[in-house]
């Protein structure tokens, strides 16, 4: 049974904009000159992008992307605008051809990791399951202040989703991820349309040799996405739950023969494979089995039908400031053990 929206908690604006509604699909669009509000009725009414709650199960902080399209992709003239800002001579030397087509896509709402899944949230889990990751490089870091905000490390797909089945949670779809990263105005970074800057990720400086490691999640609030997400470049690739394959109508679908559908997608460049994948339409891929220390994950979750008139919406909303804070202490806790050594 579907629960309606609590129209008694709105104000007299919107209950009067709700007596004309025209449906699309799962969204419904409230009309009123001057007013348009997206409903997800599977949802209820939906709150304003980048709303954050801590999930229940893995105590990560979340934050909303809203129901609607967003342009997925990219057009051959983008791929050559990235090439002069990234330091390439044209759009091939990026493999930017995966990206092709340039379309609109439409993506149900959903709640995506502000954060790369880190060491501390990572160890947590591996001592509630004992599903130590083969690579075992995170471990290094479980007894370290310093390291606890590194991102998660060398994590295989399997394990990936293993994580994300253990949460409630999920793997992101590309679609998911993309706009996560983009919003819904084509932008071609997270922060928007400018190049690339050290100030912005985990990369370092165009021209100068990469960074000797990951950093800790969070570092490059200027960095931040639309919906409040950071280091959605650099840092880490993130896996998603798809496998590299040819977007429908690419152009250029043949130059990926001889690997689609063999190598799951990856997302979100990373600071050891450089300025070739920091852009927003990026695609990258690996053998299932295949990982390195610059592999980790973010994952999403797309709320049950009443959760946000639910008592539990406005609790997960309200742990958000109690989570940052012991993020921030941990930060702090980071920082002391760093000048230490």
């Amino acid at each position: 049974m579907k629960i309606q929206p609590d129209t008694c908690r709105m104000s007299s604006l919107v209950r009067l904009a709700l007596q004309q509604v025209v449906k699309v699909s799962r969204l419904v669009v409230v009309v009123m000159v001057g007013l348009v509000i997206p409903i997800n009725t599977s949802l209820g009414i939906e709150p304003p992008v980048g709303t954050q709650i801590v999930h229940p199960r893995d105590k990560t902080i979340m934050v909303y992307v809203p129901s609607g399209q967003f342009v997925m992709g990219l057009a051959a003239t983008e791929a050559e605008v990235l090439a002069g800002h990234l330091g390439f001579a044209e759009g091939e030397d990026l493999w930017a051809w995966e990206a092709y087509p340039q379309r609109s896509v439409y993506v149900d709402g959903f709640f995506i990791d502000k954060y790369e899944i880190t060491v501390h949230t990572w160890h947590h889990y591996v001592k509630v399951t004992g599903n130590e990751s083969e690579a075992n490089w995170s471990s290094r870091h479980y007894d370290d202040p310093a390291g606890q905000l590194f991102p998660a490390a060398s994590i295989r797909w399997a394990e990936a989703r293993r994580y994300a089945a253990w949460a409630g949670k999920a793997l992101p779809t590309e679609a998911q991820w993309e706009k996560a990263a983009r919003g819904t105005d084509g932008r071609l970074y997270p922060w928007g349309n400018s190049a690339p800057t050290a100030e912005v990720g985990h990369f370092g400086r165009r021209g100068e040799a990469r960074p000797k490691g990951y950093e800790l999640v969070g570092t490059f609030p200027g960095g931040a996405s639309p919906c409040g997400a950071l280091d959605m470049l650099g840092n880490q690739y993130e896996w998603t739950c798809q496998w590299l394959e040819p977007y429908p109508g690419n152009p250029q679908a043949e130059k990926m023969e001889a690997y689609a559908g063999q190598v799951g997608c990856l997302r979100g460049g990373s600071f050891y494979h450089g300025w070739v994948s920091l852009y927003a339409a990026k695609r990258f891929g690996l053998p299932p089995r295949e990982t390195h220390y610059h592999i980790g994950l973010r994952t999403v979750w797309v709320p049950p039908e009443g959760y946000f008139a639910s008592d539990q919406f406005s609790r997960d909303q309200s742990e958000v400031a109690g989570q940052e804070l012991k993020l921030q202490k941990m930060r702090q806790a980071a920082g002391s053990a760093r000048n230490r050594q």
